[in-house]
């Protein structure tokens, strides 16, 4: 445990609760207990930087609608999200930056499915992906107004986050850097599955060299104009970072059977999104 920041609340203060139990949700940066609380001597909330879980203390006695409710510490996911859809996990394959990984992609009910294609910086899967279409333009691509190496930005605010937007809570899209990481095979081990789990879809499991954890990245190929392209042979997946040199690219991680490796291209392009937390 690294280090704990503490935030003291004192005096009466309301909040939302699900039922008179230890359950508590976090809404917005912070953690909510779910039915009016009519009264708490002090709350303090306590994070641990170097774990994946907001640990919050409560006094030992609350009122919650006159009831006495006895609570010692509770302990909750900093990445759960009333967006995010049943199923979701984040899997730590113990990567030096701390960074957890989650176990599908946006817009997909299994760790299996393909999920959604976006184009970079759009949060909305659409029917034709092309600069025609592009968010960041309104002369069909001949100027971008908001991400660009000429003044603007370069790294994917959260409201333009597929990840965030879809899931909320801490979840975003993986940084140019933190996709490296996980390429890195000091950290991971790559192997290309066909058919995995019996599942029909082919793709890569994803294996922690510290502690034996795994998530699967499915061959879910990506979106060009109103085509799909490359499912079940190719994987290609968004990084928030836009290429420095030039201003139309952004990077993105692409894998095939027999290679793993990074690259950059057009923003239009529909790909696929794993999220991270951190």
């Amino acid at each position: 445990m690294k280090k704990v920041i503490l935030f003291f609340a004192a005096a009466v203060c309301s909040v939302l609760m699900m039922a008179q139990t230890n359950q508590v949700t976090w809404v917005n940066g912070r953690a909510v207990l779910g039915q009016s609380i009519s009264s708490i001597d002090s709350i303090k909330y306590g994070i641990i930087e170097d774990a994946d879980q907001l640990v919050l203390w409560l006094p030992k006695t609350i009122i919650v609608h006159d009831t006495v409710i006895v609570h010692d510490t509770i302990i909750i996911n900093k990445c759960d999200s009333s967006h995010a859809p049943e199923g979701i996990e984040m899997v730590d394959l113990g990567l030096p930056s701390g960074i957890k990984w989650a176990n599908m992609n946006v817009g997909a009910t299994t760790p299996e499915g393909y999920g959604d294609y976006f184009a970079w910086g759009e949060t909305e899967p659409k029917e034709v992906y092309d600069w025609s279409t592009y968010f960041d333009t309104n002369d069909g691509g001949s100027t971008l107004i908001k991400y660009n190496n000429n003044g603007g930005k370069t790294t994917l605010d959260p409201e333009d986050d597929a990840a965030h937007v879809n899931w909320g809570g801490n979840w975003r899209m993986p940084t140019k850097a933190e996709q490296d990481e996980l390429r890195n095979t000091d950290n991971c081990t790559w192997e290309w599955k066909t058919n995995y789990n019996g599942t029909g879809v082919n793709g890569y499991l994803v294996t922690s060299k510290k502690n034996g954890n795994s998530i699967f990245l499915p061959a879910s190929g990506c979106r060009f104009v109103s085509s799909v392209s490359d499912v079940g042979s190719y994987g290609y997946y968004w990084s928030s970072s836009l290429f420095e040199d030039y201003s139309y690219y952004a990077y993105y991680f692409y894998f095939y059977s027999v290679n793993v490796d990074w690259y950059y291209n057009n923003r239009y392009y529909g790909r696929s999104v794993r999220p991270v937390c951190q």
